[in-house]
């Protein structure tokens, strides 16, 4: 328990840099602990924390705290149809090997820009009989995909004709998706660092700009759930800056950041 210790602050900041790890996968070295460090600071100042008190709340696995520091050390920037490739690449590959009902796990969704990209590039092509599971670890990051209502900085490679099609205006900044978007999306709450088994295995599988943030070790185990969930001859999807360096025997590179399960 650190509550009323008189730590120096970068004792502190490491006590959080290891729970990060640990509970989460999240591994902050170098110059990302002066990251974390800013991190912290803005969640006392923004909620009126006391981080010592804090930390020991987190420790004893305070809903309410887990969510107040996934928030923090989650979030980041993202916008609709990034990395637009792997979308055309998933619809060439679903009509291709003629998939009906293609089940896709969206496998670190944050705020829900990645499976609504997923859903309206599904549907412009003419392809309605799908399902996506969206999860992610972070409760507030699933609240706004669930609320579906995004700021005009998030559509900037998105078509107007699109934006018109699938999202209403809410207000003068901000647009919401329309009801039957949002009825694509299974939205879950998910620790990758899990041991992760569904009843159903998936034909595709989106990872991407997540993988960046674990460890050598931590990476290979979520890798080897994802692969663990992929149907044979499914496609995983990874950000191009996390290319797989060492692949698990069931993959084979398919593209850039596309690997397919053998």
């Amino acid at each position: 328990m650190l509550s009323g210790s008189k730590l120096p602050d970068d004792i502190l900041v490491n006590h959080y840099k290891n729970l990060a790890y640990k509970s989460f996968g999240i591994q902050f070295l170098g110059a990302k602990v002066d990251i974390l460090k800013i991190k912290l600071n803005k969640m006392a100042s923004a909620h009126n924390l006391e981080l010592y008190n804090f930390y020991d709340r987190l420790v004893s696995e305070d809903p309410e705290a887990i969510d107040i520091f996934l928030h923090q050390i989650t979030v980041g920037h993202t916008y609709f149809f990034r990395e637009n490739a792997h979308f055309e690449i998933l619809v060439n590959d679903i009509k291709k090997r003629s998939i009906r009902e293609p089940l896709i796990w969206c496998a670190a969704s944050s705020s829900g820009e990645e499976p609504y990209s997923i859903a309206i590039s599904l549907l412009e092509s003419g392809i309605a009989n799908f399902k996506i599971l969206a999860s992610d670890v972070n409760l507030n990051a699933l609240k706004t995909m669930n609320k579906g209502l995004y700021h005009t900085s998030r559509f900037e490679n998105m078509d107007p004709v699109i934006k018109q099609t699938y999202f209403k205006r809410a207000s003068q900044y901000y647009y919401s998706v329309i009801p039957k978007l949002r009825e694509y999306l299974v939205l879950k709450r998910l620790n990758l660092h899990d041991s992760l088994a569904f009843e159903s295995m998936f034909d595709y599988i989106f990872c991407r700009n997540v993988l960046i943030y674990f460890s050598e070790a931590g990476r290979s185990k979520v890798i080897d759930t994802l692969v663990r969930n992929l149907l044979p001859k499914g496609l995983l999807f990874v950000g191009h800056s996390e290319a797989i360096l060492s692949l698990p025997d069931k993959l084979d590179k398919d593209s850039p950041a596309s690997y397919r399960k053998n």
